[in-house]
């Protein structure tokens, strides 16, 4: 084998075990019904939007986006996006921007992780940072990444919201559970965390896993002063 050769086959190699590592690619979208009790509120996406560069750091982008439907537009109107941006190896956070449009309601974060100096910026503030950093969404990819089983309880350091926040997972159960997407059976993963955030003890949140290599969010559920959000999965596609 020439030299040009057995580049090529390691590079080729390299590329096919990254894409085995994790459990999605490029491409992949995730669509959601979203539904405040049993109203149908909207709808909401989950994208792997493409690869970047940081800083010469490989990163994923990947954008959440929650948009109301127009009956619930005429009450409260929601225009959410959020785009974060992961190191391609360990999923942490390089990069977060989250722009909130609810109602009168408007909100807009940026901060941008310098592992090298240990710093994070954010509206031209600087905080030091002692290890790696995770948004809630790059959170979820991570989750999908590594194995779980019941009775396990992880924790991480999230930054949202302007705030650090230490950030708990819990493995509770297995449970089947029937979407718009189909039946699937799941791992029940509770993520909570204390402080004036949007996750404020436990019991807040439920996220449903499948309990297979692919670890797709199947179903989210969020109680709230006035009953309860609920995102089900209706199409996956890549």
């Amino acid at each position: 084998m020439t030299s040009k050769r057995l580049i090529l086959f390691c590079a080729v190699l390299a590329s096919l075990l990254q894409a085995e590592k994790h459990p999605f690619t490029v491409g992949e979208t995730l669509e959601f019904d979203l539904k405040v009790n049993i109203i149908k509120a909207g709808n909401a996406m989950l994208k792997v939007i493409g690869e970047e560069e940081i800083d010469g750091n490989q990163v994923y982008h990947v954008k959440y986006t929650v948009k109301s439907n127009r009956y619930v537009d005429r009450l409260f109107y929601v225009r959410d996006q959020v785009d974060s941006w992961l190191d391609k190896e360990g999923l942490f956070t390089r990069r977060f921007i989250k722009n909130i449009r609810e109602g009168s309601y408007r909100y807009k974060l940026e901060a941008e992780m310098n592992y090298i100096d240990s710093t994070l910026t954010s509206e031209d503030e600087v905080f030091p940072i002692e290890s790696e950093i995770r948004d809630p969404f790059s959170l979820f990819y991570y989750l999908r990444s590594i194995p779980l089983k019941v009775g396990q309880k992880l924790s991480f350091k999230t930054f949202d919201n302007g705030q650090f926040v230490d950030f708990h997972i819990i493995v509770h159960r297995k449970e089947n559970v029937r979407v718009p997407a189909g039946r699937f059976k799941c791992l029940v993963i509770e993520p909570y965390r204390k402080g004036k955030t949007l996750f404020k003890q436990k019991g807040d949140m439920r996220i449903w896993l499948t309990d297979d290599e692919r670890r797709l969010p199947v179903k989210i559920e969020t109680k709230a002063t006035f009953g309860s959000m609920k995102m089900l999965l209706k199409k996956i596609s890549r």
